[in-house]
């Protein structure tokens, strides 16, 4: 059955209020925002709430509210060229307005808002045609989304509803500009023109779950995205009452010295803000540059009802307020939360199944036949949930007549897309007949004339819409712009983001126990141990086997001992990729002030394990060859460290990045030189792999270092030990033979010297210290390339 409407009719209209006997399918909402005479975006017939004038006339809804309560009473007509009568559908909403009460009781907890702002939010309407999202699998294309239409205006909160699935994150990532894989089709559209990569700037994305450094307070969370986010041109002064503003808005101005607190790398958890109080910061980061546009993933997923509540209502006082458009997925909202929504957009199994007022949903979906009962359904979010899931069992005497068939969803789904453009006026290419744009209309870059029409909220190309922005934009994008086009996209310098995130990582290193506490700790402990084990080497040829086998362990141990970080790399990649997947900062600066800050506390790391067991040991003397052994060592240390984060950054776990990490690790230990002399190897193709081990180089300049050119005296004997093995050397020497070389070893000639240039021609060892030192800082910085790599696909990979 086809219904046909017209916008304004009295029929719709005395629908939406009263239900008639006869009742007709909602109106859908207008194609594009309509301007006032004041230049404010006007509330669309289908919107809730008061204030807006109708498309056909100038009465407003609460106007012909109060008319009715006058009006005698008359039977209800319906034009048959209007709509066809249908069965009478069960009343609107069982769910009384929302009560003032519930903001006021919300300003009175925390009673400073959003008033008298420094920063003024630019209006933006978004409006999506046509998306779609699909991917190529082993077993064909598989389709997340289909024909998305839609409008978000501004003042206004929209609802994204659907069940697990439905393409909701898709969907949104998609709007977000976000999304960087897949085969994507539609339009994005910002004040009537194509969107641009601009647009980033005018939205802000909060995730479901926050990316906050828990030893940070609440002032140092924001100072931070205030350095990065808000204009360059800003002084210091206006970015802190900025961030009081903010913190007040979201009552947070009482916790701006709270520790965010949380879970720590290495399992130490923290205590610090509520679970709803961090919801509140991580929202207060999201406006702080005054967003046109606000997506929120799951805002209430992990709070009480009363957290929820409080949340929402900042939000909702947000959008009445300052003109924001929120978008928010939410999972079965309370009845008090689902009445502050404006509009609700509903998904299932990647079709859209509404779009519209929040009031518009039950009656929608009963004139299809599908009916809206309060005493057994409860709140209309959780009966539309229920209606439109399918792949399970739905008896009757709970869900009522409902969607049970994928065939039946899809019906659904198309007579509401039919009637969404024909209400709208979508016709032909507009609706997906035609040609369908792709990926590169979604982030495209528009010329300069429709950029400075974009940036002035003016007309699109065909100048067929009407902007709702102004003449203004957004004033802080236009303070953030830079002379250069390709850093238009952040509104900080390479250098300035440098110093914040540098200061970020010292925080977060230097409050964290187990991060450098814990490991020069750690590293103490065991240099003393093996100091111990070593201690007081005599300086004679008795004692080259040990001071071989020491230098050896060192090496062993700098690969061994970064294993205690894992934690931290993974923990550090997770904060990244949020962030990358923001577009907040530069991904050259993030690395360079990450390494810049860690660096320094790995060395004193490796120092402090090294000359302990160097000291106690009684390694060769000489400040020469101290310094020397400490930079191999501390390079080797180094080396380490950066393959194990590359192999976090790399892999998709912790547990894939430490079999990646062991398999790095046996080749350093197995082909380093110490276990096998390459020569005598059969197989001696696998001796090549030499070449890529670290260790194989540092071992070849410790060995140097501690045994070039040293002459050990020998003039006390080998020790019994030392002479058995000697003897062993020798099975086929007779008896008296074996006693004269018994007698030699023990009690040599007192000028008796062993030349150490000897073990290293047995392992040919022959390269000078330098050119080891050369290769090693270059290895060094092919890891550190590497793993830049690594962060930049991880962080594309993220973006989905």
């Amino acid at each position: 059955m086809e219904y046909r409407w017209r916008h304004g009719s009295a029929c719709t209209r005395a629908a939406l209020r009263r239900g008639p006997p006869t009742a007709c399918p909602p109106p859908l909402p207008a194609r594009s925002p309509q301007v006032n005479g004041s230049g404010a975006a006007a509330t669309s017939p289908f919107a809730a709430g008061t204030g807006g004038a109708s498309l056909n006339g100038s009465t407003s809804d609460a106007q012909e509210d109060n008319a009715d309560e006058h009006r005698t009473p008359v039977p209800h007509r319906c034009d048959p060229a209007v709509c066809v009568p249908t069965p009478p559908p069960p009343l609107l909403s069982p769910l009384p307005p929302l009560p003032p009460q519930v903001f006021e009781a919300l300003d009175a907890a925390q009673p400073t808002l959003m008033h008298s702002l420094s920063v003024h939010v630019a209006p933006s309407t978004l409006e999506w045609q046509g998306i779609g999202c699909s991917y190529m699998t082993p077993t064909g294309p598989k389709e997340v989304l289909a024909d998305v239409w839609g409008i978000a205006q501004p003042g206004e909160m929209q609802a994204l509803l659907g069940p697990s699935g439905a393409g909701k994150s898709t969907f949104m990532d998609i709007l977000a500009m976000r999304k960087s894989i897949g085969n994507l089709s539609g339009r994005l559209l910002v004040n009537g023109a194509r969107s641009s990569k601009r647009f980033i700037k005018k939205t802000a994305y909060v995730p479901q779950e926050d990316n906050f450094v828990p030893t940070m307070t609440t002032w140092e969370v924001m100072s931070f995205y205030a350095e990065i986010i808000l204009p360059g041109k800003w002084s210091p002064q206006r970015r802190k009452d900025r961030i009081r503003e903010v913190l007040s808005e979201v009552g947070l101005a009482h916790a701006h010295r709270t520790i965010v607190g949380g879970m720590l790398p290495g399992g130490l958890m923290m205590r610090g803000l509520s679970g709803g109080e961090r919801k509140r910061l991580a929202i207060a980061t999201g406006i702080l540059a005054a967003p046109s546009v606000l997506f929120l993933d799951e805002p209430t997923s992990g709070l009480d009802s009363f957290a929820a509540l409080t949340v929402m209502g900042y939000l909702k006082r947000m959008v009445r307020e300052q003109s924001h458009v929120v978008i928010a997925s939410i999972h079965q909202p309370r009845s008090a939360i689902w009445l502050m929504f404006d509009a609700v957009t509903l998904l299932a199994s990647g079709r859209l199944m509404y779009h519209g007022p929040r009031e518009g949903i039950t009656p929608w979906f009963g004139s299809l036949g599908y009916h809206y009962d309060p005493s057994l359904h409860g709140v209309p979010s959780d009966w539309a949930l229920d209606l439109v899931a399918i792949g399970f069992a739905k008896p009757a005497r709970f869900y009522g007549h409902t969607i049970t068939t994928r065939d039946e969803l899809l019906s659904v789904s198309s007579n509401f897309k039919a009637h969404y453009l024909q209400e709208n006026g979508l016709t032909g290419a507009e609706s997906g007949e035609g040609k369908k744009d792709r990926l590169g209309n979604i982030i495209h870059v528009p010329s300069a004339s429709n950029t400075a029409a974009l940036a002035s909220g003016g007309q699109s190309p065909s100048g067929a819409r009407e902007s709702a922005a102004g003449a203004g934009g957004n004033a802080l994008l236009a303070e953030a712009k830079g002379g250069a086009a390709a850093d238009a996209t952040f509104a900080s310098s390479a250098w300035k983001q440098y110093k914040t995130l540098f200061g970020r990582e010292l925080l977060a290193i230097t409050r964290n126990p187990f991060d450098v506490a814990g490991r020069t700790l750690t590293f103490a402990w065991v240099g003393i141990v093996m100091g111990i084990l070593y201690y007081g080497m005599p300086f004679n040829a008795g004692s080259a086997r040990s001071r071989l086998n020491l230098v050896y362990m060192l090496l062993s141990f700098y690969c061994l001992m970064p294993y205690i970080s894992m934690g931290l790399y993974s923990a550090d990649k997770k904060f990244y990729l949020s962030d990358a997947s923001s577009q907040l900062y530069r991904p050259l600066a993030y690395y360079l002030a990450k390494i810049s800050a860690i660096t320094p506390f790995q060395i004193v790391s490796a120092c402090v394990f090294g000359f302990t067991v160097y000291g106690m040991g009684g390694l060769r003397p000489g400040y020469e060859a101290v310094l020397k052994n400490g930079f191999i060592n501390t390079v080797m240390y180094l080396i380490a460290t950066q393959v194990l984060h590359a192999c976090a950054v790399i892999a998709p776990n912790q547990d894939v990045a430490f079999m990646l990490s062991i398999l790095w690790t046996t080749i350093q230990l197995l082909l380093s030189g110490f276990f096998v002399n390459f020569p005598e190897v059969l197989n001696y193709w696998i001796t090549y792999l030499r070449y890529i081990s670290a260790t194989y180089y540092s071992f070849e300049a410790v060995a140097m270092n501690e045994f070039g050119g040293v002459y050990l005296s020998c003039a006390n004997g080998l020790s019994e030990t030392e002479v058995a093995f000697l003897l062993g050397a020798f099975p086929n020497a007779s008896n008296p033979q074996r006693n004269q070389l018994r007698l030699f070893f023990a009690n040599p000639s007192p000028d008796c010297v062993l030349d150490t240039n000897s073990i290293l021609t047995y392992f040919n060892f022959h390269r000078p210290f330098w050119m080891s030192a050369v290769i090693l800082l270059a290895y060094l910085g092919i890891c550190h390339l590497l793993t830049f790599a690594a962060m930049l696909i991880a962080a594309r990979r993220e973006r989905r």
